[in-house]
């Protein structure tokens, strides 16, 4: 349902992945929806509380606490990450959907929330919706990806991709 790992794994976050993340279940077919919750900020452990790196002081960012600080990704950043997730979904046969949560990936992005980003999270969904493969099914959504009609939507599309391969 997220892929915050992915984002920290290409920009050095703490919640990195390994390379096998989005490879196996695509390529075995089993059923799976993918929503890129959490993939435009990266985890980074500081220091100090509430120590701003200097790589990140032009960054829109977030301190999820005093330690964990959370910068927001450039569109350059950002494209680099969607264009990850569409390598590691190739090799992906069938049985997926990819939701797109068009008002947001996460809490922090939601328009009045501190990594709020337009520009950015369209280079984003642009950027995975131009590099799937046929076989991946996108939707998009008028939703935030914490929405509960959102998440109601992916239980109910997972399911229902579950039911099919019986």
């Amino acid at each position: 349902y997220a892929l915050g790992e992915i984002a920290d794994e290409v920009h050095g976050g703490f919640r990195a992945a390994n390379k096998s993340r989005l490879t196996v279940a695509g390529e075995l077919g089993i059923p799976q929806v993918i929503c890129p919750g959490g993939a435009e900020h990266i985890g980074i452990w500081v220091s100090e509380p509430n120590f701003v790196p200097e790589k990140y002081r032009n960054h829109k960012y977030v301190f999820h606490n005093p330690y964990s600080f959370v910068p927001r990704l450039t569109v350059e950043e950002i494209r680099l990450v969607g264009s990850t997730i569409c390598e590691r979904l190739a090799g992906t046969t069938g049985n997926c959907v990819v939701l797109i949560p068009e008002k947001g990936v996460s809490r922090y992005s939601v328009a009045g929330g501190p990594l709020h980003d337009p520009e950015s999270d369209r280079t984003f969904f642009e950027t995975i919706a131009n590099g799937l493969p046929k076989s991946i099914e996108i939707r998009s959504l008028d939703l935030a990806a914490e929405d509960p009609e959102f998440v109601e939507t992916a239980f109910n599309t997972l399911i229902a991709l579950i039911e099919r391969t019986r």
